[in-house]
């Protein structure tokens, strides 16, 4: 009789490294930024009021650099967190998701739309993984 044993082949499995965790979790974030600012052209209304030409042009100037001075920092974490030194990384990606969410919260409390509601709820989630992994960072490679 030839009898078999079945035996269980693990699937292989890596260390991820902590600085690949953090900047895949800035490339998750920016993208549903990015998604949430282009499903809310959709919305109605959006695209009237971005069409009104303001005598402002100062003050929407100044509101569109803000705008695009927050939206690069995801941008730029996403490299930073590769070559930053784990010391400064931790801090910057324990800092910066903190700010984050409490922007995301307060300026969606009065939204009703779905999408965007469900959006922020990923994007705090995100951010919050973050944190935790930046305040998790194992100690062998915050000694470098």
């Amino acid at each position: 009789m030839n009898t078999t044993k079945d035996t269980f082949i693990p699937f292989e499995d890596y260390k991820i490294n902590v600085k690949l965790k953090l900047s895949a979790l800035w490339i998750a974030v920016m993208f549903c930024y990015v998604y949430g600012d282009y499903i809310q052209v959709f919305v109605p209304g959006i695209m009237s009021e971005a069409l009104l030409v303001s005598e402002d042009k100062e003050g929407i100037q100044f509101e569109f650099f803000a705008v695009a001075l927050l939206m690069s920092i995801p941008s730029l974490m996403i490299f930073l967190t590769l070559v930053l030194t784990p010391k400064i990384n931790r801090i910057l990606n324990i800092i910066i998701p903190s700010l984050f969410v409490v922007l995301l919260v307060s300026l969606n409390l009065e939204t009703v739309w779905g999408f965007y509601l469900y959006l922020t709820g990923l994007e705090v989630l995100l951010s919050c993984m973050t944190i935790w992994h930046a305040w998790k960072w194992p100690q062998s490679e915050m000694k470098r």
